[in-house]
């Protein structure tokens, strides 16, 4: 009698796991490959599986992609994510919106990232960060570009981490990395950059606009004296600087 109890047990719990796993999976899932063009890659649990269209992103996902190659994210609300050639984003962080899986954090590691973010993802009670490793932008633009490298550039002075934005619709909160961080509201038709820890002097030109000698100059002194002098000349040339938001 106690074994027939203990095997109807076991049996009611088999069944609930298994009830259980689909919606668990469903609530990993961010987002939906739309797009592939050329060689992507995702490393998943352990695992390096080839990208193809339709396939589901889940978060915790490494994605890469190779030369010459580029991957579309869709999300819900008709957002996505558009990753270019010879990039990797990592899916950090997921929320759901409208009951579905989106993702709320994704870190650039290296390449673009185009995002736009429409609908329910711009809501007040969402949020969505693309992280590099010395920047954060937080959603409050529609539509926005994010690059990540570690190359030598004119007027680096040795700083070799940079993160750049152009937003191209609405606004981006951009913030360096600093203890606190300092940010800026970047709007329509503007490009940033930042680099190492501090805000680029000359960076507030148009999309694709040229970067002042002026800046050049002074994140010399941002690396030499440390990321605080450089945190603050960036603030002052962008006219102030604020906490994040969030």
């Amino acid at each position: 009698m106690i074994s027939r109890r203990i095997a109807v047990l076991f049996l009611v719990a088999m069944l609930m796991i298994a009830a259980a796993s689909p919606a668990a999976h469903a609530q990993s899932t961010v987002g939906t490959i739309t797009q592939i063009q050329g060689t992507a890659n995702i490393q998943r649990a352990g695992a390096t599986i080839a990208a193809a269209t339709n396939m589901p992103i889940l978060l915790h996902d490494k994605i890469s992609t190779e030369a010459n190659s580029s991957l579309t994210i869709g999300l819900v609300d008709n957002s996505s994510l558009q990753l270019g050639a010879s990039s990797t984003l990592t899916i950090d962080s997921s929320i759901l919106v409208n009951g579905v899986g989106a993702p709320s954090q994704v870190g650039l590691i290296s390449g673009h990232l185009h995002s736009i973010i429409v609908g329910a993802m711009r809501g007040s009670s969402t949020t969505f960060e693309v992280n590099t490793p010395n920047a954060i932008g937080a959603v409050r633009g529609t539509e926005w570009d994010t690059g990540y490298d570690e190359d030598e550039h004119e007027g680096s002075h040795g700083c070799r981490k940079r993160t750049t934005l152009d937003v191209e619709d609405g606004t981006v909160e951009f913030c360096n990395n600093a203890s606190p961080p300092e940010c800026k509201d970047v709007g329509k038709g503007k490009h940033s950059e930042i680099r190492c820890g501090a805000f680029w002097l000359g960076s507030t030109t148009g999309i694709g606009g040229p970067l002042g000698a002026f800046g050049a100059a002074a994140l010399g002194v941002g690396a030499a004296g440390g990321i605080g002098v450089g945190i603050a000349a960036g603030a002052g040339a962008f006219g102030g600087s604020h906490s994040p938001s969030k």
